[in-house]
């Protein structure tokens, strides 16, 4: 049995439902916190269930969980359902780090995302090559970077945002409290995206004139197959598993001298866009992985 554990809403996480060839269940988060109950065991004594509705699913620990899970608290103005949201994913967070099936990701694994400056430190440390960056609230510097090359402006966070190139004028009128600010070297070339699922590599090339591809309209896009140096793909599943991932979505730029510039390793991809144009081969990999055995 597979359980897809998240929202509903989620467009990833309802096609990888679609599209697994395996017995999938999904579970809403936003159904089981309005009014759902649940009973998660540390250590699990094989009597762990998720109420949802008028459906009862009783978890093994053998079992296998592909996990999108979201906290949305904070968008509660009940107090009582804001304690029910934290409550459900502290629990479920505590347990699918320590059951023993396979769980994608462990809710713990890779949390350096969600701060970019650390996240980069972490991919340089792993043998990784990564643009310059500066974060910064003093506009001197954040002037003097973006003069001293073509720079983009990235969320600080893990939070989805687009990024955009930025002129040095643009932090003339700054002031420090409305920063800080996360500016990277840009790297001029094609993007390349890899999704990592145990020792399977899938890689595909966007080549654009965008500085994010993924704000192009679709016709300004080519999309294609795209075969990574050996020597990169073996470093990449190695790097995965280091993190404590068994899932990834890495980004890299490709420059015109053929340099991987690594940018993030993402531990909770959306991977469906990609998945489409390769014929469910990314779906296919991570039912293996959650019918394979344990991570």
């Amino acid at each position: 049995m597979i359980y897809a554990l998240g929202l509903a809403t989620d467009g990833t996480l309802a096609h990888f439902t679609a599209r697994a060839a395996a017995d999938v269940t999904l579970v809403d988060l936003g159904e089981l916190a309005a009014g759902g109950a649940w009973r998660l065991a540390l250590p699990d004594d094989g009597d762990s269930w998720l109420l949802a509705g008028d459906q009862r699913h009783d978890l093994g620990p053998g079992d296998g969980y592909y996990c999108r899970l979201a906290d949305l608290s904070a968008l509660e103005d009940d107090l009582a359902r804001r304690v029910r949201w934290r409550g459900l994913t502290a629990s479920l967070t505590a347990w699918l780090d320590t059951v023993p099936g396979a769980v994608v990701n462990r809710p713990g694994a890779a949390g350096d995302n969600g701060s970019k400056p650390l996240h980069e430190v972490t991919l340089a440390r792993l043998g990784f090559t990564v643009p310059e960056s500066l974060t910064s609230s003093d506009p001197g510097r954040l002037r003097a970077f973006a003069a001293t090359g073509p720079a983009i402006v990235k969320a600080l966070s893990g939070v989805r945002a687009d990024s955009r190139l930025v002129a040095p004028e643009e932090f003339d009128a700054f002031v420090p409290h409305q920063g800080p600010v996360h500016l990277q070297r840009y790297v001029a070339g094609s993007d390349v995206r890899v999704h990592v699922c145990g020792d399977a590599v899938h890689a595909e090339e966007a080549v654009s004139t965008a500085v994010d591809y993924r704000t192009a309209p679709p016709q300004d896009v080519e999309f294609r197959p795209h075969e990574l140096p050996a020597v990169l793909a073996a470093h990449l599943t190695a790097r995965t598993r280091e993190l404590g991932l068994a899932f990834a979505g890495w980004d890299f730029k490709r420059d015109t001298d053929g340099t991987y510039w690594c940018l993030e390793a993402n531990p909770m991809p959306g991977y469906d866009w990609y998945d489409r144009r390769a014929g469910g081969a990314i779906t296919a990999s991570l039912t293996d992985l959650l019918t394979g055995g344990t991570t």
